[in-house]
């Protein structure tokens, strides 16, 4: 083995709803493993919570020492379901995405809208109108309230309609 497969990790499928069965099992056979999460925020019931998920469900990432050898100790482990192959190639992933995905959750809790939060309306009618976030409405909607015609009134837009003011 040279020096570039100790800086190499594979794809592990796991069977379903045994993800934490499988990191465990491997884990205690000796290999690396990475299974990256988001902290997620959510909402329900119209209250704003945080929940950590996969960002891969049913995968994780593996670092062996020698795949060749160890590619069936991998396969027959409790939880796992397969190496992830394509015919019989199986991708690499190289240290730094694994080392890029570790740092990938700070990014998204801070930029998640809050109510009072305030938005321009980017498409639309109101397009260029400033509004204030007043509702939080499911994962990707809100209601806002912005200034019409010496009125206010209540609207409802997809995040994506929005740009987010500093």
């Amino acid at each position: 083995m040279n020096e570039l497969e100790s800086d190499v990790w594979y794809i592990v499928r796991t069977k379903p709803k045994q993800e934490e069965r499988a990191i465990l099992n491997l884990e205690n056979q000796g290999f690396g493993v990475f299974a990256p999460e988001l902290t997620v925020k959510k909402v329900r019931r119209g209250v704003r919570t945080s929940v950590v998920e996969r960002m891969f469900p049913g995968y994780v990432f593996v670092k062996p020492d020698d795949i060749i050898e160890q590619f069936y100790k991998l396969r027959s482990t409790y939880g796992v379901a397969g190496v992830l192959r394509f015919g019989d190639n199986m991708p690499k992933v190289p240290q730094s995405w694994v080392d890029q995905m570790r740092g990938v959750d700070q990014l998204t809790d801070e930029q998640a809208p809050k109510v009072g939060d305030t938005v321009e309306v980017q498409q639309g009618p109101f397009r260029g109108f400033l509004a204030k976030i007043i509702k939080l409405d499911g994962e990707s909607r809100c209601f806002v309230m912005l200034e019409w015609m010496q009125k206010e009134v209540k609207a409802n837009f997809s995040y994506k309609e929005l740009q987010f003011q500093a």
